[in-house]
């Protein structure tokens, strides 16, 4: 028996990951589902949730300017939330590989990890620095992620429901 490597069979794509068998195969948040037809009407939905968080973040800048908030506050906010975001998508795309045990250990230790670290950098620069920018910052934060959670939430649901809908 002869095993050869292809450059192919090295790299997975979503579409050949191997997955064990008897375990369902989850995907990460912002992935990109098959749903849509020619009016594109569930695809812009799952666009808008998908992006909502980075939607939000930009958006608040005109707000923050508006109501007397420092731009390094902005600019704090964004950077901290862009971040954890970041670091969410990279534990998904970990968590995909592992078993569930592993993979919801994984993700709650991140998510908290996370928490604990945005709060630490913003108590810090609140303190330390300026009073303004950190609670600037802290508002960007919460509203981008509060609604970046929000989005992934809908798109949970409307995966759920095109799993339902989908005979089989």
């Amino acid at each position: 028996m002869r095993v050869t490597s292809r450059p192919e069979d090295l790299h997975h794509t979503r579409e050949h990951r191997p997955v064990a068998k008897g375990r369902p195969v989850t995907a990460v948040a912002t992935a990109p589902t098959s749903e849509g037809g020619s009016q594109g009407g569930p695809r812009v939905g799952v666009a808008i949730a998908s992006g909502i968080g980075l939607i939000v973040a930009i958006l608040s800048l005109p707000i923050v300017l508006l109501a007397g908030g420092p731009l390094n506050g902005w600019v704090l906010g964004v950077v901290l939330w862009s971040a954890n975001w970041s670091l969410q998508l990279l534990t998904g795309k970990l968590a995909l590989n592992a078993s569930p045990t592993a993979a919801v250990g994984m993700s709650g230790i991140s998510f908290i990890s996370r928490a604990w670290l945005v709060a630490i950098i913003l108590f810090v620069i609140a303190l330390r620095y300026d009073e303004e920018i950190g609670l600037t910052a802290g508002g960007v934060f919460l509203v981008a992620f509060t609604c970046d959670l929000a989005g992934r939430t809908a798109l949970f649901a409307m995966r759920q429901r095109a799993q339902k809908d989908t005979p089989r």
